[in-house]
């Protein structure tokens, strides 16, 4: 069934309501595109639980602490493997702070990319494509690659989940200068 809902003519339109509500999502927005990805499973690794999302068109997207932490897509570019150091919690970034990241790019073979990162508070953006949640509800941060020539910025939106920690509800990442999505946990909290 999620198959076919997600192959099917118009999937974008498609409710929550028509999801199987045994399983977690993340909407997927990649430029006027909607899909669903459903969490397959969270491996527990040394440096955190990542999430592991997998899609109906085989692409597969692995988060950890709302990072993109690997991505195999089916169309665009793959970050093959990702690795931080320095890397701060959410409550812990106070105005800005900088860590290093490593990643691993496909296609081009690309390995040990080295990035240096400025991650800061910003004002709640009015041009996101969150929805159902108010976006001045959430934290907001942006993260940029400093001297990078390719490096966008990515967007970041941290809420409370029902334990009071902290989690990211929605963030916008690029893989390259042509390859943007953005996703949120779905359903939005208390829908």
């Amino acid at each position: 069934d999620a198959y076919r809902l997600m192959r099917s003519e118009g999937a974008a339109q498609q409710s929550a309501v028509e999801l199987n509500p045994n399983f977690r999502y993340l909407r997927v927005q990649i430029g006027t595109r909607e899909v669903f990805m459903v969490l397959g499973y969270v491996d527990q690794l040394p440096e955190g639980s990542v999430q592991v999302w997998y899609s109906a068109e085989a692409d597969v997207l692995r988060l950890r602490d709302g990072r993109v932490v690997g991505a195999t897509m089916k169309s665009g570019t793959d970050w093959l493997s990702v690795t931080f150091a320095h890397l701060p919690s959410w409550e812990a970034v106070g105005s800005q702070a900088v860590f290093d990241r490593a990643r691993d790019e496909s296609p081009g073979y690309r390995y040990g990319i080295k990035e240096k990162l400025l991650i800061r508070r910003i004002a709640p953006p009015d041009d996101s494509q969150l929805k159902f949640v108010l976006a001045s509800s959430l934290t907001w941060f942006e993260e940029t690659v400093q001297g990078g020539v390719d490096g966008l910025p990515a967007r970041y939106a941290v809420g409370l989940d029902g334990a009071g920690a902290h989690q990211v509800i929605y963030a916008e990442q690029c893989l390259s200068s042509e390859y943007c999505f953005s996703w949120q946990s779905w359903p939005p909290s208390g829908r």
